[in-house]
């Protein structure tokens, strides 16, 4: 995991996963399992020293375990979310160091938007 630019994890798992003393400068994570209150993929650790986006504020904070629980801690705060895909002009990486983190808190309006937008891209 060190050695990667992008780690994906797609688990069920209530126990994180990545430890955030393993990211690296410049690494990008992207969260898309673990969509329940009680689950995890990544530690306080990898939060903290990320900067964090989701696919939806709304779907996520409050119902996803991944933001909830470190929310709920106080490890991170909601305000630690720098955007979604609502506030997408928003969406981008500030330095090639810094490590982005994404949540993807699913929902089939997210497919719908991805579908639309590549149907205008594409004609």
């Amino acid at each position: 995991m060190r050695e990667a630019d992008i780690v994906t994890a797609a688990t069920m798992t209530s126990e994180p996963l990545i430890r955030g003393d393993w990211l690296q400068p410049g690494q990008h994570i992207d969260l898309i399992g673990a969509y329940r209150p009680d689950m995890r993929e990544a530690d306080d650790v990898a939060l903290q020293r990320a900067t964090l986006f989701v696919d939806s504020r709304d779907t996520t904070i409050p119902h996803i375990g991944e933001l909830m629980i470190p929310i709920e801690s106080g490890a991170i705060s909601a305000a630690d979310v720098v955007a979604d895909f609502y506030d997408i002009d928003a969406v981008r990486r500030r330095s090639a160091e810094e490590i982005t983190l994404f949540k993807n808190g699913g929902g089939a309006h997210l497919d719908l938007m991805v579908a639309r937008h590549i149907q205008e891209l594409c004609g």
